[in-house]
């Protein structure tokens, strides 16, 4: 088992892994939590977790990237997202309001108690929920081009494999079935490498059980085969996974995982913090509102509603919060 997140040399890379793992020990607040699982929130954000990321400083690089693209912090990014949703006809949202979204889902439906419940009963890291944000959003009417569908992005060979899919039937949708299948392949991903190690002459005692899961999750991405041949090279040593993969979007997929899991630990920080005195202006029960429903807005319509809320604290003649002004300057650039 791995006792710390990340391990470097360099003093810059250190300091951000130290802060990382000491947000643990300095927000244990689940009774605060503004959700029913707030014991289960805090377990999966604040509290060691199950499943570690890859080591060193090229894969914290780029869980820091996913993470500030994940929190509307990487402006050439929404800007590059932006312009092919407009040619395509797509809903103007950032990738933050798509992973919030999908996060009140979770909550809402009380589903991330139904996928950590499963998890705990056929022993596999409930980190996986970060693998079904990262896949869908937690939107049961994803499908992918592809022919992906489904919470969990199941594609239609693998879906009659795993007795989703068939000439009656598409339970592609359904929160629990899907669930269930997605457990299943990333369990039979995990006991692949260990047919890996034989296949390889590996020593199986050089592979952490934590290896392993990071490798079923890479073959839930691409093929297991593709995943195979990193394997052998990488002799089951993750940590340099994305060298050898096959395409860009497989280099970086556990990754993303694992930066969506910070960007949604700092969203939950932010909203445990009132920003509002204990006696709200109108301007700030405007700006309550807003805070309840920013990640479903279009983002012409969120940028009105924005400055709406600056107008009302300046006619009130009170201070305007800061995040209201970031918000407006970056929506306005990226528009």
């Amino acid at each position: 088992m791995q006792h710390r997140l990340y391990k470097y040399t360099t003093v810059k890379y250190t300091a951000v892994t130290l802060l990382i793992v000491l947000s643990c020990v300095l927000y244990p607040f689940g009774d605060c939590l503004p959700w029913e699982d707030s014991g289960l929130v805090s377990r999966l954000y604040f509290l060691p977790p199950h499943l570690f990321a890859p080591r060193g400083k090229e894969n914290l690089t780029k869980i820091i990237r996913w993470k500030r693209i994940f929190s509307e912090e990487d402006i050439d990014y929404d800007i590059r997202l932006l312009k092919y949703k407009k040619n395509n006809g797509i809903e103007l949202k950032t990738s933050c309001q798509n992973l919030v979204a999908g996060w009140h889902r979770l909550m809402e439906d009380n589903h991330l108690s139904m996928i950590h419940r499963k998890c705990l009963q056929n022993n596999i890291p409930p980190e996986i929920v970060f693998l079904a944000l990262a896949e869908s959003n937690w939107n049961k009417d994803a499908a992918s081009p592809a022919g992906a569908k489904g919470y969990w992005q199941f594609m239609p060979a693998t879906a009659k494999s795993y007795g989703l899919l068939n000439a009656h039937s598409d339970h592609r949708s359904h929160p629990e079935l899907s669930t269930d299948a997605a457990i299943r392949l990333l369990k039979d991903n995990y006991n692949l490498t260990k047919g890996w190690d034989r296949q390889y002459h590996i020593n199986p005692k050089t592979v952490s059980n934590n290896d392993r899961w990071l490798w079923a999750f890479w073959s839930y991405n691409s093929s297991p085969s593709s995943v195979a041949h990193s394997y052998k090279k990488l002799r089951g040593k993750p940590a340099k996974f994305s060298i050898y993969s096959d395409s860009d979007e497989n280099a970086n997929y556990v990754n993303k995982i694992f930066g969506i899991r910070e960007a949604l630990k700092s969203y939950i920080i932010k909203s445990k913090k009132s920003p509002f005195p204990k006696a709200p202006s109108q301007a700030d029960t405007l700006y309550t509102q807003y805070l309840n429903t920013w990640f479903d807005m279009p983002l012409p319509e969120r940028l009105s509603a924005l400055e709406e809320i600056k107008r009302q604290y300046i006619a009130q003649k009170k201070p305007i919060p800061p995040d209201v002004t970031r918000q407006i300057s970056y929506i306005s650039k990226i528009l």
